[in-house]
């Protein structure tokens, strides 16, 4: 379908997408310049993203394209081609150019004859907004261009710190979250993006299916089958009171069904999908194999989201007790478009959305009766606010955890072009965005790219803007993934440090971080070479503080190569011991699940297939013999 669609949209701007026999597989276009390779290189990823976004170099070079997605992207500067010709940007005497259809592996290059600024899109993706920029300089002159050169121009060290990855579960599609439930300490319960929870017995290594929420989700793909997605199952948290109570909440991205409870759509504009915090019940929280009962689930909260990007999705309670709900600014590019208003939604506290909000579940004061909202809470009262938020300024708070020792919550928030971010987040706490992109400004720039800046904007910003503790840029990386700070035994060099990491690309793979005291972020390794060869999905936390590294191998929402990997030291004694998983520690499989008995993934057709499939180094055997997973050297992932 999604070819066929993209087919029409083309056709109709005078662009023909090719039979995939006649696609671009490599090309070069312009005047041949004299040089051994490109002077730039941009990767075309899963995520619908240039990256990096922004490349300088000067006339005469060459920038060359990479479609490492599977998925058709092309690299286009031509207004004729554009949904809106303010996407395109060229220097006067610069002609417009066009990739055509560039296949999954394909490559596009393209010399620059003319300095200036080139704004270009992606032909099928540009409405999710797939843009980038090409700074050309006159040989010997600056950048010419917006924002800056090098944000951060210190690369990031490799950490003293030596750990392993030992594989507790596979056969997932794209594990995001993993967090116990009180009282049973041997349980981690994995969030899958594609709508099932696996309760894994972390004594015996059998995982078996807690929960199915597939069929309450809007269709993953946001350009169809097997394409990039930020929608899905995305969080779960167990109430502090589970042995008693049995309750537990998660967040879904589900097609629109009902009036939302908060919505910045303009009237008669229907939103994307809309994030919904639902509640469950377990009859029997004391037996670990009492799973939730479908029949209880409860709606608490319905916010529209009006693009299919930057939903965030955490969800944890804090020592009071309390929900808190991680909502990024709801999509699209700079905080800008439909949905997002005149200044964008994350500085904008009559909205929930770019906020973390805290509400109580048991409560019933809310405007739909479905919660409370706390009255310690910082905004109660204030007219115009939204008095369920808790603090706000956030882009795309995917993740984050409290520590439980001093209860601080650190939010990682994913940045647009340049910064990448971790807080400590107050109550309160205006967080900066979209006046701040980590601790450097942000020009939203109209309708072409936004950039960090050390300019602030004409009118200023507030002073009480609240900077990240930490931040990379992205010469490091492409999307922070939050973390946890390490209260566990396993690794005493970790102790007491917050634990993060970056996505990654196709090429590299995810890479993993510990934050030192200072701020200084050091990257995890077992050798002078870093990386996991993996997308980075998540983390998660076991009962008693060990943490656990979610992955996959294309950083969609399908397939089977998901895994959960165990962060051990470099000599890890337990390494192996995953081998009494049957078949292999795969998951378990949503099918013949009664209501309220957890699903049993040890034999039959409830078994997913989970061998992790290629010839890279770290496969796991398909004998059932698990073997660490290396953080070694990057490797590109199996075509």
């Amino acid at each position: 379908m999604w070819i066929s669609l993209t087919a029409t949209l083309i056709r109709r701007r005078g662009w023909f997408l090719l039979p995939a026999s006649w696609l671009v597989v490599g090309a070069a276009f312009g005047p041949a310049a004299a040089q051994e390779g490109p002077a730039a290189v941009v990767e075309m990823t899963t995520t619908l993203q240039f990256a990096p976004q922004l490349v300088e170099i000067t006339v005469g070079e060459t920038v060359e394209w990479r479609n490492v997605s599977p998925v058709v992207h092309t690299v286009t500067a031509d207004p004729a081609l554009a949904n809106d010709p303010s996407f395109v940007s060229l220097p006067e005497e610069a002609e417009p150019f066009d990739s055509g259809a560039i296949a999954p592996d394909g490559t596009f290059s393209q010399t620059f004859t003319v300095a200036g600024t080139y704004e270009y899109f992606c032909v099928p993706h540009q409405s999710a907004g797939m843009r980038g920029t090409v700074v050309v300089s006159a040989e010997g002159s600056g950048d010419g261009g917006p924002g800056l050169d090098d944000p951060l121009p210190d690369p990031i060290p490799l950490s003293d710190v030596a750990i392993g990855l030992d594989p507790v579960l596979e056969g997932l599609t794209a594990p995001n979250w993993a967090t116990s439930a009180p009282g049973l300490p041997d349980r981690l319960f994995v969030v899958d993006q594609a709508g099932l929870i696996q309760a894994l017995d972390l004594s015996t290594g059998q995982a078996n299916v807690f929960l199915d929420v597939s069929d309450r989700l809007v269709e993953l793909g946001s350009s169809g089958p097997e394409t990039f997605d930020e929608r899905g199952l995305l969080g779960l948290a167990f109430h502090p009171g589970y042995q008693t109570n049995g309750l537990l909440y998660t967040y879904t991205s589900e097609p629109v069904g009902a009036a939302a409870d908060f919505t910045t759509m303009p009237e008669g504009t229907e939103p994307n999908h809309q994030s919904v915090i639902l509640e469950w019940q377990v009859p029997e929280p004391a037996d670990p194999a009492s799973a939730p009962d479908p029949a209880t689930a409860r709606e608490v909260l319905r916010i529209d989201e009006p693009q299919f990007n930057h939903d965030a999705g955490a969800l944890v309670f804090d020592a009071d007790g309390l929900l808190l709900i991680a909502l990024g600014d709801g999509g699209n590019a700079d905080d800008q478009g439909v949905g997002h208003g005149d200044t964008g939604n994350g500085q904008n506290t009559g909205n929930p959305l770019g906020a973390i909000l805290r509400i109580d579940p048991l409560g019933t004061d809310s405007a739909n009766g479905q919660y409370g909202i706390p009255p310690t809470n910082p905004f109660i009262g204030q007219a115009g606010v939204v008095e369920e938020i808790y603090a706000y300024g956030f882009r795309n708070p995917f993740r984050m955890s409290i520590d439980p020792e001093t209860h601080e919550l650190w939010v990682a928030d994913a940045g647009q072009h340049d910064i990448e971010e971790v807080n400590l987040v107050s109550a309160g706490g205006n967080y900066g965005w979209n006046l701040k992109e980590g601790s450097f400004f942000f020009d939203p720039n109209g309708e072409d790219n936004g950039f960090a800046t050390d300019e602030p904007p004409a009118g200023g910003v507030p002073v009480d803007l609240i900077d990240p503790v930490a931040e990379y840029d992205h010469d490091e990386g492409i999307a922070v993934i939050g973390g946890f700070v390490y209260r566990g035994a396993d690794v005493p060099d970790l102790a007491g440090r917050y634990v993060f990491g970056d996505y990654g690309t196709a090429e590299s793979g995810g890479r993993l971080f510990v934050l030192g005291e200072d701020g200084s972020i050091g990257e995890l390794g077992t050798g002078e070479d870093a990386g996991l060869a993996l997308r980075l999905l998540g983390f998660g936390r076991d009962a008693v503080g060990e943490i656990y590294v979610l992955a996959n191998e294309t950083g969609t929402p399908f397939g089977d190569t998901g895994v959960v990997l165990r962060v051990t030291g470099a000599e890890s004694d337990d390494a192996g011991e995953a081998a009494d998983v049957a078949p292999g520690g795969e998951a378990g499989e949503a099918e013949d699940v009664p209501p309220g008995e957890a699903g049993d993934a040890s034999e039959g057709e409830n078994a997913v297939p989970g061998e992790v499939d290629g010839e890279v180094e770290d496969e796991v055997p398909g004998d059932g013999v698990a073997v660490p997973y290396p953080v070694a050297a990057p490797v590109r992932p199996p075509e």
